[in-house]
C-alpha cells in the first residue's frame, strides 16, 4: 500500500511538533479506479448493503525488508443483489463514512462483484509495509496509527555518529559536541507526488576544541538527548571531525519524505 497526502502530511508534521491524533478505528473500502494520493480522485464502489469494514491490524514486524503490518482476520463484505463493478483499487480509511484516506492500493487482480458474491479479503491479504531511511522505531509508531496509538509531536535535532545508531554505532562526542535543533518547512507536495519538508533555517555545530570522531552517518533525533531516531542517512564518504571543523546544514539541505 501507499500512504496518502493525509498519513504523509500528519506524520511529517509530527516533526514539526505537531501530534498526529490515531484514528479509533480504521476501515477497509473499495473502489471502482484510483482514488489517487488526495484520496478523493477515486469512485468507492456503491449498492445496497455496502459498506467500509472495520479492519484489524497485527503488531508491526519485520516484512519485506521493512516493518510492516497486515489484517489480522478475515474481511467479508455484504453481497450484492446485482452484479456491482470492477473493484480495482483498496484504501484505509479513518472513518465509516466520509473521513480521511490513509493509505491505497492497486489490486493484483482485479476483482469482478457479481450478483450474490461478497467481496473478500482473507487475513494477512491487506500488507501495509515502510522501507526506506526512517527508523524503525518510527516505522512502528507510524503503523501503531494504524492500530490507534497517536504520534507525539517532537522537537527534531540533528546528530553525527560513527555506525548506524540502530545498530552498533556511537554518536561523536568531545568538547562543545551537541546536536543541533532544526526547523522545518511546512510539508509541500512534490511532482513525484511525494509529500516533503525541508529545513527552513541553515544550522551549524559548535567549532570542535578536541577531535569529534569519524563522521559515517547522519540522524534526525527526536530529542535533543537522549530520545529515539527518526531518519538516518549513511554519508558516502566518510568525514573526520578534526579541531575547528564546524558541521553546517544550509537552509533547504535536509529534505525528509514519505511516499
Amino acid at each position: 500500500m501507499y500512504a496518502c497526502d493525509y498519513l504523509e502530511t500528519g506524520f511529517l508534521n509530527v516533526l514539526r511538533g505537531v501530534t498526529f491524533a490515531a484514528p479509533t478505528k480504521v476501515y477497509l473500502a473499495l473502489f471502482l479506479n484510483d482514488p489517487g494520493d488526495s484520496g478523493t480522485a477515486g469512485t468507492e464502489i456503491s449498492y445496497a448493503g455496502y459498506a467500509r469494514m472495520e479492519i484489524a491490524f497485527s503488531e508491526p514486524a519485520v516484512s519485506n525488508g521493512g516493518i510492516g503490518i497486515q489484517n489480522l482476520s478475515d474481511i467479508t463484505f455484504a453481497a450484492p443483489a446485482d452484479p456491482a463493478g470492477t473493484v480495482t483499487h483498496i484504501a484505509i480509511m479513518d472513518s465509516l463514512v466520509g473521513g480521511n484516506m490513509l493509505a491505497r492500493s492497486e489490486l493484483t487482480e482485479s476483482l469482478v462483484i457479481g450478483a450474490n458474491e461478497p467481496p473478500v479479503f482473507l487475513a494477512g491479504d491487506v500488507l501495509f509495509y515502510l522501507t526506506g531511511n526512517m527508523s524503525n522505531a518510527f516505522k512502528t509508531k507510524l503503523l501503531n496509527l494504524f492500530r490507534g496509538t497517536s504520534i507525539v509531536g517532537i522537537s527534531p535535532h540533528f546528530s553525527l555518529w560513527n555506525g548506524s545508531p540502530e545498530e552498533t554505532g556511537s554518536e561523536l562526542a568531545g568538547d562543545n559536541y551537541a546536536r543541533v535543533a532544526l526547523t522545518f518547512s511546512a510539508p509541500s507536495e512534490q511532482a513525484s507526488g511525494q509529500m516533503l519538508v525541508q529545513n527552513s533555517l541553515a544550522v551549524s555545530f559548535n567549532r570542535p576544541s578536541t577531535p569529534w570522531g569519524v563522521w559515517t552517518y547522519s540522524a534526525i533525533y527526536s530529542t535533543a538527548t537522549g530520545g529515539e531516531p527518526v531518519y538516518l542517512q549513511e554519508l558516502t564518504e566518510a568525514i573526520t571531525i578534526k579541531k575547528g571543523y564546524m558541521p553546517t546544514i544550509d537552509v533547504g539541505a535536509l529534505k525528509v519524505g514519505l511516499n
